[in-house]
């Protein structure tokens, strides 16, 4: 009786926690709303000179009027490019003869050390003195490619509208989603296929080729491109940001495929069959003999699923997921990241050497929304068999009755 009861107390704390995690996924993201707006314009003032008063034009399009003259100054123009993330929006200062005079970031959803990246490689700096009657380029940061595209996109697609305010004409054009997806996305989907075949076959080397699935992965997703998805994926997907476009679909790819297979069939795949970092723990153990451990305590439960829901809260709030990525991927693939996850991955390294797989039985994110995902389907089954119930409890015993007969009748005539 008292393990019936605690198990039903159980479920009441796992709904209760369900619900409040949406909620406070909504409430995040409201407050993150109302805080960006008065952010950003604090941003654009700042890129006035002093004793400049700002006046909207249009949208995308403001005038710096100083006191002492009605005349427009200077000119600020905001266009956005497409990131690893989503949206990079930016916002420039030109002259009345069309040169660049101040650029500014106001919002990116790139992870912050690849824009540091771009940042300390000077690309910003490179951008003053160019004039807007041309087309606007410089070399991209290597290491940051992406993050450095959509910086000179979003710049191009700013000086637009002070173009066609000087001078009367524009340079770009709004580029198509579907010019963003690449053949990465197209062997995603065909590995994933791959690994749902190989967990369903009873083929002798079915080990073997789950080997081969992830170190291709490792090489392809993980060392290659270091496309796997990670909890900023999810914040993206949350967000809604794919839809204005991604520098790179596949780690939105894998998540959904992902996602979609657990709710189907209570599986999970991805991590079984084609994670990088998983594929790099299990060689990692080959090569110190880990040994299988299970950690059994509800602390290794609860705690990744209160991590992956702060992140996805503060990703939420600042408009920026990729920022509160705690995942050390980016270490382990591409050696960018903060001193912090330079110091997690080596632990999770050193570990791999004795446990297998410490990271996946920890802290990895994915677990936690495998749970989320479970339990909720779980849960709408229970209300919709209880609904069912009710229905038929509520039927008048001559229905119950002529449903029975006929019933009977059907059987009978088979």
């Amino acid at each position: 009786m008292k393990k019936k009861q605690r198990k039903q107390s159980k479920q009441r704390f796992e709904k209760l926690a369900s619900v409040g995690s949406i909620l406070l996924l909504i409430l995040a993201w409201y407050l993150g709303g109302l805080r960006i707006a008065d952010s950003q314009n604090g941003l654009l003032n700042d890129l006035l000179a002093d004793g400049n008063s700002l006046q909207a034009i249009s949208a995308g399009l403001y005038q710096g009027h100083s006191k002492s003259d009605t005349q427009a100054s200077e000119w600020i123009g905001i266009g956005s490019g497409i990131g690893y993330g989503g949206p990079m929006e930016v916002a420039l200062t030109v002259s009345h003869q069309g040169e660049i005079k101040r650029v500014a970031v106001l919002s990116s959803k790139d992870t912050s050390s690849y824009l540091e990246k771009v940042v300390q490689g000077k690309l910003l700096d490179k951008l003053l003195g160019q004039n807007i009657k041309t087309s606007i380029y410089v070399d991209a940061i290597s290491g940051a490619t992406l993050s450095s595209n959509a910086l000179l996109q979003a710049t191009n697609a700013a000086a637009d509208p002070v173009r066609k305010q000087l001078f009367g004409f524009t340079l770009t054009e709004p580029a198509s989603v579907i010019l963003n997806f690449r053949w990465l996305d197209i062997v995603a989907l065909l590995m994933f296929a791959l690994a749902v075949w190989v967990s369903k076959t009873r083929h002798p080397k079915k080990s073997a080729f789950n080997w081969a699935l992830l170190l291709t992965s490792m090489g392809l997703f993980g060392f290659y491109s270091a496309s796997l998805f990670s909890s900023s994926t999810m914040g993206i997907f949350a967000s809604g940001a794919w839809i204005s476009g991604l520098g790179n679909y596949t780690p939105l790819i894998l998540l959904l495929l992902s996602a979609g297979y657990i709710i189907a069939y209570n599986k999970n795949i991805y991590c079984q069959s084609l994670c990088p970092f998983g594929a790099a723990q299990e060689c990692l153990a080959k090569i110190g003999n880990a040994k299988a451990t299970t950690f059994k305590h509800d602390f290794f439960i609860w705690f990744p699923r209160v991590i992956l829901l702060a992140a996805l809260c503060f990703g939420g709030y600042f408009r920026n997921p990729a920022s509160f990525s705690y995942e050390p991927f980016g270490i382990m693939f591409g050696m960018v990241g903060s001193l912090y996850l330079f110091v997690l991955t080596v632990l999770v390294v050193i570990t791999s050497l004795l446990i297998r797989r410490p990271w996946c039985r920890s802290l990895c994110p994915i677990n936690a929304m495998t749970d989320f995902l479970k339990f909720n389907k779980n849960w709408a089954k229970q209300i919709s068999k209880q609904r069912q119930k009710s229905r038929s409890e509520r039927a008048p015993e001559g229905t119950i009755i002529a449903t029975q007969a006929s019933a009977t009748n059907r059987s009978e005539a088979l």
